[in-house]
């Protein structure tokens, strides 16, 4: 699927001129617009789950690669010339720039697995801690902290904790040792985990549509390895708008298929 414009002529059997109608004859632009779904794959290329939204993608394009092959001649007069031709597929790749910031999309990016967590409150009534007089942020051990005691001492006097990260520091002079009371809420959303699968596949749906004419085109894409083609920005430059993620893909033929995927609805 190639988001841009381009023109396409159809050819059949040959008809005499009083045979040709207006729709013959017709030169249909194209450019598309469309909604991507992806499926993630198991190591066995079945399907896991069903498809999700990724949400706005593109330019999502696919090319199938040739090779050239030929034939020359050292026959006397025609030294070097090709007598035959032909061309053998060499694969079937892709491009997609992914917009959304969701997390079954970064783990794409960070080649790793996204799992939901159910957020539940807990409370803490007894950690040892201590406090070097450095300064130096200690770990509680959990995030999203609040109401956090460590003995007679004082918060924001004494101490000061850091909710989301669940870092603490002292801030007198001396050293705090002693207990900490606090609580905690476990985090929700989705955890990811980085680098534990090295080859990415999904099954991919694309409900598009030729925005020239309105029709439609929905594209089914069997197997696709995802690759990344940058890295995961953790912390943007000053001057930077928006991050993007982009891929390279590869499309497999899956066992019992004549080829990668299909794409249905183009008007003839």
């Amino acid at each position: 699927l190639l988001l841009g414009a381009f023109y396409f002529i159809i050819c059949g059997p040959a008809v005499g001129p009083e045979e040709l109608t207006m729709a013959d004859n017709v030169m249909r632009s194209y450019t598309a617009s469309g909604n991507l779904y992806g499926a993630r794959l198991d190591s066995n290329k079945l399907m896991v789950g069903g498809y999700l939204d990724m949400g706005d993608a593109w330019p999502l394009t696919m090319e199938v690669k040739l090779e050239q092959k030929s034939r020359k001649t050292s026959r006397k007069g025609m030294r070097g010339q090709i007598i035959d031709s032909g061309a053998r597929i060499d694969g079937v790749t892709g491009t997609v720039g992914i917009k959304n910031w969701i997390a079954k999309n970064i783990a794409l990016l960070v080649s790793g697995t996204a799992t939901k967590q159910t957020a539940t409150s807990q409370t803490v009534t007894a950690q040892a801690i201590t406090l070097p007089a450095d300064g130096s942020w200690q770990p509680l051990g959990h995030r999203q902290v609040s109401e956090v005691v460590i003995d007679t001492t004082v918060e924001s006097t004494d101490f000061e904790a850091m909710a989301a990260t669940g870092l603490i520091r002292r801030l007198s002079s001396t050293e705090i040792t002693g207990e900490a009371a606090y609580s905690y809420t476990g985090l929700g959303g989705y955890n990811i985990e980085i680098a534990t699968n090295s080859v990415i596949r999904m099954a991919l749906m694309i409900d598009g549509k030729n925005d020239e004419t309105g029709e439609p085109m929905v594209t089914e894409l069997d197997s696709v390895v995802f690759i990344p083609k940058g890295a995961l920005t953790v912390i943007s430059e000053p001057e930077t708008d928006y991050e993007e993620m982009e891929f390279d893909l590869v499309l497999e033929t899956l066992p019992g298929k004549t080829s990668p995927g299909r794409i249905n609805g183009i008007a003839i």
